[in-house]
């Protein structure tokens, strides 16, 4: 079974990267408002530049999905705490596509089907 993974980009897409590092995945990129307007379900989901706005609006639209959020290099340890609070599954501070891939593996393991991405 393939997961689906929604890559919500703000200004870099991460393809081919995401793609080569998730293999088992179906990797989608979007930006924030077409991804809220679109009518995929994906499983995981990638905020990279993450705000607690956008935390917000995609946990509200894909409750069902895990979120990697990873924020902008600037943030400090309240902007990750915020974030959190907003619906993040999990906050990494380093934006590299390798880094959210290893988080969006880890967090395919958290699922409750017991469906996890090769890596």
């Amino acid at each position: 079974m393939n997961l689906s993974v929604l890559h919500v980009a703000r200004a870099f897409s991460a393809q081919p990267t995401l793609g080569e590092c998730l293999k088992d995945a179906v990797v989608v990129e979007a930006p924030l408002a077409e991804a809220l307007a679109g009518t995929a379900l994906p499983d995981l989901i990638w905020i990279s530049s993450a705000s607690p706005t956008s935390v917000d609006a995609v946990r509200r639209h894909f409750p069902a999905a895990q979120i990697l959020a990873t924020p902008a290099s600037r943030a400090d340890s309240q902007e990750v705490i915020r974030l959190i609070a907003s619906g993040a599954d999990l906050v990494l501070q380093d934006e590299g596509v390798v880094l959210a891939s290893a988080g969006l593996q880890a967090l395919s393991r958290r699922r409750p089907t017991g469906v996890a991405l090769a890596g």
